[in-house]
């Protein structure tokens, strides 16, 4: 358990640790359904980004096995290698690290008064359609019945409300520049 001051008061963020087999387990669909982790993962076409813990420029976080994951800098050259044994996110807080380092996003920004973030174009590419998508529905899926796995379920209020759409659209824009 983390715990910070946010506001003057005591708040809880809840670190998830999940250990390899349990996240395949749980995560990993072997049906054609997405799964929350599939926007979020890296991959090397769309690594996550990250802020360098050297020099404080764009940094990538990209897979260099099926186990193993490696944070890299092309300023500095700074590289570290990290074994998948388990994943730690702090999705609730304002400052979000990437799950398998810990480092702070690089695609990060104050948006509606709370902290607005993405992992890395793909996840971008979700929050946009959502947020500029003018009828937003949900479907019951045949298989599975109703579910509450997918990202776009476990977005925060204030990220779905309809009367933050264009201040969060700018932000999406400026978080795009930024890649």
């Amino acid at each position: 358990m983390k715990n910070f001051v946010h506001d003057k008061r005591k708040v809880s963020t809840k670190v998830v640790l999940v250990h390899r087999p349990v996240f395949e387990a749980l995560f990993l669909n072997n049906d054609e359904r997405e799964s929350r982790w599939s926007r979020t993962s890296p991959t090397i076409e769309d690594p996550t980004l990250i802020v360098c813990p050297r020099c404080t420029k764009k940094a990538k976080v990209i897979p260099i096995s099926d186990h193993t994951y490696r944070a890299a800098c092309a300023y500095c050259g700074f590289t570290e290698e990290h074994p998948e044994n388990n994943h730690g996110f702090y999705w609730q807080d304002d400052n979000p690290t990437d799950g398998y380092f810990g480092y702070d996003l690089w695609l990060k920004t104050t948006c509606c008064g709370y902290s607005f973030w993405a992992f890395n174009v793909r996840h971008l590419d979700l929050l946009e359609s959502y947020i500029g998508a003018k009828l937003r529905e949900r479907t019951k899926d045949e298989k599975w019945g109703w579910q509450n796995s997918s990202l776009i379920s476990r977005l925060p209020k204030w990220l779905k409300s309809t009367k933050n759409r264009d201040e969060i659209l700018r932000s999406i824009k400026y978080l795009r520049k930024m890649v």
